[in-house]
């Protein structure tokens, strides 16, 4: 079997860990720039790669230079983007569908942010569509700990939605 080198592992991967960094900070540019900086430091810990599954020791080497990077930077709070492009060129579909696309995020943004870290780490992470088992690797949890979370998450997440749906009707 043919050895995959790391220029082909940031080829597969860097959409995903940028779209998951874009998630997690404000600032497209910053999630540029972490994403750079997780690939330089799994370069950097190659010799300490035991042959686990490349997708979630990428995500959690994402996961803490979004947390290094958070740490240095305490004092000022960081939110979701309110829409990630699903397009290099940025290109606009509808812009109604944008807009909408845009309100909905906003909410839902709002919503997350009210999450505790654990479950909100949690639900990102399913929503990039890692298994249980690798969430579990990347936030350093047992797997019953991430069901728990992501089940409790979801309902918080739903009551929340429904509170903030029934307060923008005036109910």
């Amino acid at each position: 079997m043919e050895k995959v080198g790391l220029e082909d592992v940031y080829r597969l991967y860097v959409n995903d860990i940028y779209r998951y960094l874009c998630r997690l900070t404000v600032d497209r540019v910053q999630a540029e720039d972490l994403t750079q900086e997780t690939f330089f430091r799994a370069y950097q810990y190659l010799d300490d790669y035991r042959g686990e599954k490349v997708r979630p020791w990428l995500y959690k080497a994402a996961y803490h230079t979004f947390v290094d990077w958070h740490r240095r930077r305490k004092k000022r709070p960081w939110r979701l983007v309110e829409k990630i492009p699903e397009q290099p060129d940025g290109a606009a579909a509808d812009p109604v569908r944008t807009l909408l696309s845009q309100e909905a995020w906003s909410s839902l943004r709002t919503c997350l942010d009210r999450l505790p870290e654990k479950q909100k780490q949690v639900i990102l992470l399913q929503y990039e569509q890692l298994s249980y088992a690798e969430i579990a690797e990347v936030l350093g949890i047992d797997t019953g700990d991430v069901k728990r979370s992501l089940f409790r998450g979801r309902q918080k997440l739903r009551r929340m939605w429904r509170d903030e749906l029934d307060d923008g009707q005036g109910k």
